[in-house]
């Protein structure tokens, strides 16, 4: 008998996996954009066969060509058990190794939207998912909002778009989980009391906005706080906010107190530079399931009798964000029993393949093992992220069959158990091949921000 917290899992993954068609579709166009391109699998055969060789030049040249190829090569790169020389095997997992790198690093770089020219909001917000892979939701705008036309630059990043349609109307924006996706707004007008119903969904409201790759860093808010026991004594909290482009998977936020410098300038130029309330505090927040957003609270002293005329802060803080998204294979039908396909940091073992029969037709159960290798808080964080892996069947059409329901077990050494029941097969069972699709890759995202000469009276208020 399932234990009750498996069922909850297993409730929650259903509803998961059924409504993941976004996130398919965008990794659906993402292999075919990399089969597409100017690599072909006739080249990557070329190579890797050079690769087993008899002289050692001939076989460093293969490889080193490989790599140069780009990440595009990592569509025909074959697994390296088929390889029938140790050697081979050993330089095809090296260039998988580094292109996957390759690969996740230049996935946390911000993605651009090609528009160039004016335009109105409907038309560049209707290309920004097939140009950046990230979805966004507009329906709930307004034509008045829509029909608006704009000046943008020639490539605009993802934030600079949300950004610009903010700014075109009482717009905001949130995040929804699943499918991970950004949500436009309309925000409604306040009440004579000068309260909003939208208040608590107001994400775009910041004093000063930046971008670092594809993550958004605004300070949100700066307010004053009296030091209790500190007669003259007085804080300024800065709120800060972090958000990541929806196609991204943040795991942690750190930044200390030592990170960040704040300074008030007087009208005459007179600098400041302001303490740390706490000067050892470093914070650590987890983005929790699903989350692409959350904030971060410093406190700093004023200087006793300042009231200058602007506020500059700069910083950097850390964002541990799974990355490297990779499709693994298996081959169709019962054959994929007891094989194993291993990306970055992950394996996926196929344990079991089973087909049945219900009143709605045949069904096919793929019963599979996910391990990873790494260990720690941060890997229990993103270990959580397999709840909304994407999985599924392909047969002959590009379309992959998402499962009906799902189980997902932790095992007692940290690998975990998943298992998909597959409805409404499109062709017959035999015919199909299971496809895991996982992040393999964590890294540590740097990102930096400055806010120079804020003024003073629009950001320091008592609350």
């Amino acid at each position: 008998m399932r234990s009750e917290s498996n069922f909850r899992l297993t409730k929650f993954t259903r509803v998961l996996t059924s409504t993941l068609l976004v996130a398919v579709s965008l990794l659906s166009a993402s292999d075919n954009s990399a089969a597409d391109g100017p690599v072909d699998e006739a080249a990557v055969r070329r190579l890797v066969a050079r690769l087993d060789v008899d002289r050692k030049s001939d076989r460093q040249a293969a490889e080193t060509e490989l790599i140069q190829l780009g990440p595009a090569v990592l569509s025909w790169l074959p697994e390296p058990q088929s390889l029938g020389s140790r050697s081979a095997a050993e330089a095809v997992k090296r260039v998988r190794m580094k292109l996957e790198r390759v690969k996740a690093e230049s996935a946390v770089d911000a993605t651009r939207v090609t528009v160039g020219e004016s335009q109105s909001v409907a038309n560049v917000l209707s290309r920004v998912t097939r140009d950046t892979g990230n979805a966004v939701e507009f329906d709930a705008l307004p034509m008045s909002i829509l029909a608006k036309q704009l000046d943008w630059s020639e490539r605009p990043t993802f934030w600079d778009v949300v950004d610009g349609v903010t700014r075109a109307g009482p717009v905001t924006w949130q995040f929804e989980k699943n499918p991970a996706r950004l949500r436009l707004l309309s925000i409604r007008p306040r009440d004579p009391n000068g309260v909003s119903a939208d208040e608590a969904v107001l994400a775009h409201e910041a004093v000063a906005v930046a971008q670092s790759q594809a993550f958004r860093v605004a300070l949100k808010s700066v307010r004053s706080k009296i030091v209790v026991g500190e007669e003259a004594g007085q804080l300024a909290r800065l709120e800060f906010d972090v958000a990541c482009e929806p196609r991204l998977r943040p795991l942690f936020v750190t930044c200390a107190s030592a990170d960040l410098q704040v300074s008030g300038e007087a009208a005459n130029k007179t600098k400041t530079d302001w303490l740390a309330f706490v000067p050892d505090t470093k914070l650590e927040l987890s983005f929790g399931q699903g989350r692409r957003q959350l904030s971060l609270p410093f406190d700093f002293r004023i200087p006793a009798g300042e009231r200058g005329a602007t506020l500059s802060v700069s910083g950097q803080m850390h964002v541990l964000t799974a990355a490297g998204e990779e499709p693994l294979d298996f081959p169709a039908g019962a054959e994929s029993r007891g094989m194993s396909r291993r990306r970055g940091g992950v394996k996926v073992s196929v344990r079991n393949w089973e087909v049945g029969n219900t009143a709605n037709g045949p069904t096919v159960t793929v019963e599979a093992l996910v391990e990873y290798d790494a260990s720690g808080i941060a890997f229990e964080s993103h270990r959580t992220w397999m709840l909304s892996n994407v999985a599924g069947l392909l047969g002959p059409q590009p379309t992959m069959l998402l499962p009906a329901d799902a189980e997902v077990e932790s095992q007692p050494n940290g690998s975990i158990r998943v298992q998909y029941r597959f409805e409404n097969l499109p062709c017959a069972a035999n015919e199909l091949r299971f496809r895991y699709v996982a992040p393999t890759l964590l890294l540590d995202v740097p990102l930096t921000f400055k806010f120079p000469e804020i003024a003073w009276p629009d950001i320091l208020r008592r609350p």
